[in-house]
């Protein structure tokens, strides 16, 4: 691709090469008449390259990505960046400021892009969001913990079919890859199927700042920018990465006081124990088992279960546990996937 913008307008405001600038976006309006905005960060540098978009917070209760931007921000030298970088840490400002998932009416944003300037406020909202910053954008990093009650191995989410996408969800660094499209409706397909490659970050849990994931989550996209020739220096080379495809949800058959003997980022084989399900006196009403070999992408964080709820999500994997836990362990000094 050739990159040529001298220029790039966001919320009525051009923001020259070597610039970079604070902005606020308005999304929606009070139910007393006053403008709601967004917090943007645009660094434009003094050389030519691609518009990157980071965000977090497209569901307003996850944290950990906002955090991520945030460090991101004090990160970059505008005269050292070529290209042009738009952060904005928080999409779902309602959804953040009542520590909620959702827009108002519980309305899910990202179920709603590119949105309708002409239709309900979830429609509106998301108009806004696609066509001021990811229809300008070349690629873009969409930044996400697991949903409430759960806890999400830090993994990338990405289409690996697209060379692009699969170029960035790479680079990001990670040790596993979700493989798959996407939900319609998502930002990150939505994009993507529109000529923006763009993956998404899931790691850890709602309302926490987790320290450890925001580190690490900085460096890999510090990584993708550097991948991009936006930003000198190394870049980290995960030791090991596999692509696994869809995970399947083990879900309790009865209600119950559940005990979890597995987290996010094992490896486990066929039949072995990963939870057991107890009434209220102690005494066990089920064991659940893993169907297949796989790896532990997300586990449920409440103690407690209804028939039919998601216990875990297992990816199944082909290798033999064996041989994979003693690459993990060549690598890592672990037998279990890392960060």
């Amino acid at each position: 691709m050739i990159f040529k913008k001298r220029s790039i307008e966001i919320a009525g405001t051009k923001i020259k090469r070597g610039e970079k600038i604070q902005l606020r976006l308005q999304v929606s309006t009070s139910f007393v008449a006053n403008p709601t905005f967004i917090p943007i960060t645009v660094f434009h540098g003094i050389k030519s390259g691609p518009v990157v978009l980071v965000t977090a917070a497209i569901h307003g209760d996850e944290l950990n990505g906002i955090e991520i931007v945030r460090r991101l921000i004090y990160s970059i030298d505008v005269s050292q960046l070529s290209g042009t970088l738009i952060c904005v840490p928080v999409v779902n400002i309602y959804g953040f400021q009542n520590t909620t998932r959702y827009l108002p009416e519980g309305k899910d944003l990202n179920r709603h892009f590119p949105g309708d300037n002409t239709q309900w406020s979830q429609g509106k909202y998301a108009y806004i969001i696609y066509n001021e910053l990811a229809a300008k954008s070349n690629y873009i990093l969409d930044l996400h913990t697991a949903s409430e009650g759960r806890s999400n191995l830090p993994h990338v989410r990405a289409d690996m079919s697209n060379p692009e996408v699969a170029r960035i969800a790479h680079a990001f660094g990670t040790t596993v890859i979700l493989d798959n499209e996407g939900y319609n409706g998502t930002l990150r397909k939505t994009a993507t199927d529109n000529g923006i490659p763009s993956i998404v970050f899931e790691a850890g849990e709602t309302r926490k700042f987790e320290k450890k994931i925001a580190s690490n989550g900085l460096i890999s996209v510090l990584n993708v920018l550097k991948e991009l020739e936006m930003i000198p220096g190394e870049k980290y080379i995960a030791p090991i990465q596999f692509v696994v495809k869809k995970p399947h949800w083990v879900r309790a058959d009865r209600g119950g006081i559940l005990s979890i003997n597995t987290r996010p980022g094992r490896i486990v084989k066929k039949n072995v124990k990963i939870a057991t399900n107890t009434n209220p006196f102690g005494l066990e009403i089920e064991s659940i088992r893993s169907p297949y070999n796989g790896i532990i992408l997300g586990i449920a964080t409440s103690p407690t279960v209804t028939p039919g709820e998601g216990i875990c999500s297992i990816s199944k994997i082909d290798e033999p546990v064996k041989s994979l836990r003693e690459k993990l362990k060549a690598h890592f000094g672990v037998k279990r996937v890392v960060f």
